[in-house]
C-alpha cells in the first residue's frame, strides 16, 4: 500500500507537470499523448503476443502515424474541431477496418491473420482516438483544456470513491467473471461522487470560463447527468480492458508503476471519458 501510494503520488504529479503548461501553451499538450501513445501500443502489443495472437507492428505504427498527419492536416488546412474529426474518423475508421484485410494478403500462410489484422486494426483505434481527442480539445477547442480536466480526473475520481464505497457498503458482485472486486454499490458510489465533483467544478470553473448563458441551476443539472455518463464510461473502460487481461491471461499491462501497473492500467479508464469530454466541449460550444 505504501509503494502504491507514492508511485500514485509521482504519477500525479508527471501529469500535472505534462498537463498544466497546455493551458498556457496549447502545443505542450501533445507531449503527454505521444508518450502514453507509444507505451499503450507497447503494452497492448506485447499482451496480445501474450495471448497468442501476432498483430502487425508496422500497420499499427503506419496507424498511429496517420493521427498525427491529420493534426497537422488541421493546422495546413486551418479545419475546426468538425472537420478535423470528421477527418479522422474517416481516414483512420477505414485504415483500421482495412487492417483485417490487408495482414492476410500479406501473410497468406498464416492461420489468424484475418484475426491479427482486426487486432490491430482494433489497436490502431482504441488507443490513437482518445489521445487524438485529448490533443483536438486542447488545439481546436476554445477553452478545450478545461473540459480534457474532466476527461483525466473524472476517472481517478470514480476510481477512488468506487473503491472507499465498495469496501465499506459493497456486497453485490457486478461483474466477477471480469472484475471479481466491483460491486453494485461501489458502482454507484463512484458515479455519484463523480457526478458532484464534475458538478462543483463546472459551475465553479467551467460556467465563468464559458460565460454561459443558462442560469446556474439548469446548467448544474445538465453537468449533473454528464458527470454520471462520464463515470459510466469510466467504469466501462476499466472493464474493457479486464476483458483483454483475462483473455490473454496477463496480471497487468506493464510494470512502469510500482502497484499500479502499466500505462493502459492508469489511462484505461481515460480512453472512454476523454472522447466524452470532448463530446460534452463541442456540445458547450455549440449550444450553451
Amino acid at each position: 500500500m505504501r509503494q502504491r501510494i507514492i508511485t500514485g503520488i509521482i504519477f500525479t504529479v508527471l501529469v500535472l507537470s505534462l498537463f498544466v503548461p497546455a493551458l498556457f501553451w496549447p502545443y505542450t499538450g501533445i507531449v503527454m499523448p505521444v508518450i502514453i501513445g507509444v507505451f499503450a501500443c507497447i503494452e497492448m502489443y506485447k499482451a496480445l503476443k501474450h495471448g497468442g495472437y501476432n498483430p502487425s507492428r508496422v500497420l499499427l505504427i503506419i496507424g498511429m502515424s496517420l493521427a498525427i498527419l491529420i493534426i497537422i492536416c488541421g493546422f495546413v488546412f486551418n479545419l475546426n474541431i468538425e472537420g478535423i474529426m470528421s477527418l479522422y474518423l474517416i481516414i483512420v475508421c477505414m485504415y483500421s477496418v482495412s487492417c483485417g484485410i490487408s495482414l492476410p494478403l500479406v501473410r497468406p500462410n498464416e492461420e489468424k491473420a484475418f484475426l491479427n489484422g482486426i487486432f490491430t486494426g482494433g489497436m490502431v483505434f482504441y488507443i490513437s482516438f482518445p489521445l487524438f481527442c485529448f490533443v483536438s480539445a486542447l488545439l481546436f477547442v476554445p477553452h478545450g483544456w478545461f473540459y480534457m480536466v474532466i476527461g483525466l480526473f473524472a476517472p481517478w475520481a470514480t476510481d477512488t470513491f468506487a473503491y472507499f464505497t465498495g469496501v465499506a457498503f459493497g456486497k453485490h458482485k457486478i461483474v466477477p467473471h471480469i472484475s471479481p472486486k466491483k460491486t453494485w454499490e461501489g458502482c454507484i458510489g463512484g458515479a455519484v461522487f463523480c457526478a458532484l465533483s464534475v458538478l462543483i467544478y463546472s459551475c465553479l470553473v467551467i460556467y465563468r470560463v464559458e460565460n454561459i448563458d443558462m442560469p446556474l441551476v439548469h446548467y448544474g443539472i445538465i453537468m449533473t447527468f454528464l458527470g454520471i455518463l462520464i463515470s459510466v464510461m469510466s467504469q466501462l473502460g476499466d472493464w474493457f480492458c479486464s476483458v483483454i487481461k483475462r483473455r490473454t491471461g496477463i496480471k497487468d499491462f506493464g510494470n512502469i508503476f510500482p502497484g499500479h501497473g502499466g500505462m493502459l492500467d492508469r489511462f484505461d479508464s481515460a480512453f472512454f471519458t476523454l472522447p466524452t469530454a470532448l463530446l460534452l466541449a463541442i456540445i458547450a460550444n455549440n449550444l450553451f
